[in-house]
């Protein structure tokens, strides 16, 4: 994305306060403009004096009136300062809810597969890093390049009307030292966003390891994990020392040319001053100005490397904004009068890319009530089936119909409140035990919650827990055991009293006697619902009424646990590994 592109969206988010950004940018002008007649009035103080001298006589209300003059417009000129940077504050404030909001709500309706090829660590530093470095941007930097264009542009006039012949040094000087710093002012963007890059794969390699902390000390990883880190810190080190460095060389190289300029114009006022070709005042004031009208152009080109960071930050940003989102719903969407959950696949093609399909034409129809267990090797496309079921994914032809409608005219809540889902890899979030199992349903009371629990056979060892049901969960439900998460989990699901329930091997991390409690309450719970049940140990769907054997991605037979047997095919020749 170009520049000036990112810089044009980043300015869009300000046109909703154009009129208080109008009114910092005024006081910003306002402030700067007392300030830079200050130097002339000085340089008026100086002439007076000099003259006293000269002729013996002390013009004390000369010199009173003109100190007066000075006190009031440093005191207008700090004023409109603090306005300027109390109203940018909040604006800034304000932009940066947006945007955070924005990002939030793009994150709900991203693909899927954002998810699968961006790591955690680096999407939090999209969230974080990048809007940060965007916040002190528009904060620090907006008016300060308003304030130093009015105080360009204000120092230029008041040097003209004091010696137009002498603004002509520093009128040359100031282009000769923009010029000697546009190479190093290139570089430096680029560093810049090599720089923001690195920080995201740093962050989620960190995010990475720590997740995975106990796997990393059990295969003894951890001198590898720090070489790794050792060697992403190096590269994130040298890219910032190279964007720092060549973002602080910039100040120095275009400082010393001005300097030249200001030695120069010294020079020539003072020899001025002597032929009485100009007032010692204004000779003073003139150096003054010189000085003052090459700090902007050094203060705007030592902005360049922040303006290169927000650059980078923003391509990120905007990266993630203008990413792929989920198809959204219709405007008129349909709501199934049956709430049976009859569930339909009609010539269901799908494929990750077009010229790749896995799935050729799936016609399968489930009735209300029926248990369906979705069984095949590792990367088969069971969970890929699912996520079509669930509308994570979508097909490429066909259609999939639960009670009878397709599920691309029904609203993704309605599709998705017909579902209970119980992952192997259980998710909790921090909170107590009762606002997790009642997570799927608003004001749950606790009547229903405990209700739940027993059904998942969890209530009695929530009860033997400091607090019950009113415990509060780590981040990552950390301080529970695993097989007391997966059991949370399903006191969830339960909870939810949905029509269809699908469990991805839902009792593999608990111990043998609590998977019979658990296998009873899954049978009492399935009564009468539609499940799906993904299974990798076939023993626990000998009863499915129907069984998908799946491999590359698509459906190779489907019938009951005798039907396939006698095929004595992939699903048989599966089952006698396991019990042969």
């Amino acid at each position: 994305m170009k520049n000036t592109t990112i810089f044009k969206r980043l300015l869009r988010y300000l046109k909703a306060y154009r009129m208080k950004v109008c009114l910092v940018l005024l006081s910003a002008v306002i402030s700067t403009a007392f300030m830079v007649l200050a130097p002339f009035l000085v340089g008026k103080v100086t002439t007076t004096l000099f003259e006293s001298i000269a002729e013996g006589v002390f013009y004390w209300e000369t010199l009173i009136w003109l100190l007066a003059g000075l006190v009031v417009l440093y005191l207008v000129s700090q004023l409109f300062s603090f306005l300027q940077g109390f109203g940018m504050a909040k604006i800034t404030a304000n932009v940066m809810q947006t945007l955070r909001r924005e990002i939030d709500e793009k994150m709900h309706h991203l693909k899927l597969d954002y998810y699968d090829t961006h790591t955690h660590g680096d999407i939090l530093s999209v969230i974080t890093n990048d809007v940060d470095t965007i916040n002190n941007t528009i904060s620090q930097n907006l008016t300060a390049v308003v304030t130093q264009v009015t105080t360009a542009i204000g120092v230029l006039v008041m040097m003209l009307m004091i010696s137009p012949k002498l603004s002509f040094i520093p009128i040359i000087m100031v282009p000769l030292s923009l010029l000697s710093a546009a190479g190093v002012m290139r570089a430096s963007e680029k560093y810049y966003g090599e720089q923001q890059d690195l920080l995201g794969k740093l962050n989620g390699y960190v995010e990475e390891m720590y997740n995975g902390q106990s796997v990393v000390q059990t295969f003894n990883y951890q001198e590898r994990a720090k070489s790794r880190f050792a060697q992403l810190n190096e590269a994130l080190k040298t890219s910032s020392r190279k964007a720092e460095t060549t973002a602080g060389a910039i100040s120095p190289i275009t400082t010393l040319v001005n300097d030249l300029g200001y030695v120069l114009c010294a020079a020539i006022g003072c020899l001025w001053a002597i032929a009485g070709k100009i007032a010692v005042g204004n000779v003073q004031a003139m150096l003054e100005y010189t000085w003052r009208f090459a700090e902007p152009f050094s203060a705007i080109a030592g902005m360049i490397g922040s303006f290169g960071a927000a650059v980078a930050a923003g391509n990120r940003i905007f990266g993630l904004l203008d990413a792929e989102e989920e198809i959204p719903d219709r405007e008129q969407c349909v709501t199934p009068s049956d709430h049976s959950g009859r569930v339909t696949f009609e010539n269901v093609k799908f494929g990750y890319t077009q010229d790749h399909l896995l799935m050729n034409g799936i016609n399968l129809t489930v009735q209300p009530g029926q248990k369906v267990a979705v069984v095949g090797p590792t990367g088969a496309g069971k969970t890929t089936l699912i996520n079509l079921l669930m509308r994570f994914y979508e097909v490429n032809e066909g259609a999939i119909k639960v009670d009878g409608v397709k599920i691309t005219d029904m609203s993704r809540k309605e599709l998705r409140d017909r579902f209970g889902m119980v992952l192997q890899d259980t998710w909790l979030f921090e909170g107590t035990i009762g606002e997790n199992i009642g997570y799927a349903k608003e004001h749950m009371n606790k009547e229903e919650i405990v209700e739940a629990a027993r059904s998942a056979c969890a209530h009695s060892f929530i009860k033997t827990l400091p607090g019950s049901y009113d415990m509060v969960l780590s981040k990552g439900a950390e301080n529970i055991s695993q097989g007391e998460r997966q059991l949370l989990t399903i006191a969830r699901a339960i909870a939810s009293d949905p029509e269809i329930m699908i469990l991805d091997e839902a009792t593999s991390n608990v111990d043998t006697h609590t998977e019979v409690l658990i296998q009873k309450a899954m049978a009492e719970l399935m009564k009468g619902r539609t499940s799906f049940v993904i299974a990798h140990r076939l023993s626990t769907i000998r009863d499915a009424d129907m069984i998908l054997y799946m491999e590359d991605g698509d459906i190779k037979e489907v019938g009951n646990h005798e039907e396939l047997m006698r095929k004595n095919g992939k699903y048989a020749a599966l089952y006698l590994s396991q019990f042969g």
